[in-house]
């Protein structure tokens, strides 16, 4: 059986606290999801917490709002990963702007951010190649100087490679298709908005993305 606190957390995590909760339909809540606890059980989980604040609220007695979003805690750590140092560093002068972008949107605008991910993306991969001698590959073979779309950019990322070294490897080409749709979605659907929480599940495939990329610059 769930203890308590992971109860809490749950509804956390769904959501349930984002306004003010009074303690009477908290603990309704919980007895809906089969949670019947005494009220110093429940009271030490609520008192023990990190996620929630307690007012006391006239006519409701206490009531019980989050802190911060549930979702604030995997954007931190992503936000952490993305904006590494050595990463940042690797990348150069030449994603300065798109860095920048990306302080200013990334956790606030998953439309924005989804697009700023895979315009980066598809730039690493043409400046890596163009740096490596290899940039006629991405031709899209019509004359003009146009260049193949960004799925066949990591297509070819992934079987291309210097020294033996793929630009991408397989398995992360495969897994870094999903910002590609979402920055396209971003991009070009008039009436779609991305989420960060469908952003957030792509950071760990997109950072190794970039540090795979940026071996080539």
């Amino acid at each position: 059986m769930d203890s308590i606190p992971s109860h809490l957390r749950s509804l956390w995590e769904e959501g349930f606290f984002k306004e003010e909760v009074p303690k009477t339909e908290l603990v309704m809540r919980l007895a809906t999801r089969g949670v019947n606890c005494s009220a110093d059980t429940l009271n030490k989980a609520l008192n023990r917490n990190d996620f929630l604040l307690s007012r006391r609220h006239k006519g409701a007695g206490l009531v019980y709002i989050q802190k911060k979003p549930a979702i604030s805690r995997v954007v931190d750590t992503a936000t952490t990963e993305l904006f590494d140092e050595s990463l940042v560093r690797s990348l150069g002068r030449a994603f300065e702007q798109e860095v920048a972008d990306l302080h200013l949107n990334f956790g606030k605008s998953g439309t924005c951010t989804a697009f700023l991910l895979r315009k980066v993306l598809e730039k690493l991969i043409y400046i890596g190649f163009a740096r490596q001698g290899v940039k006629e590959k991405l031709d899209d073979g019509s004359g003009t100087g146009r260049l193949v779309g960004l799925e066949a950019m990591i297509d070819i990322a992934s079987k291309e490679k210097v020294a033996g070294i793929p630009f991408l490897t397989p398995h992360t080409a495969k897994e870094v298709k999903g910002i590609k749709f979402l920055g396209d979605v971003s991009a070009h659907n008039p009436l779609a908005n991305v989420d960060m929480k469908d952003v957030i599940p792509q950071m760990p495939y997109i950072t190794t993305a970039y540090k795979e990329l940026a071996h080539h610059l």
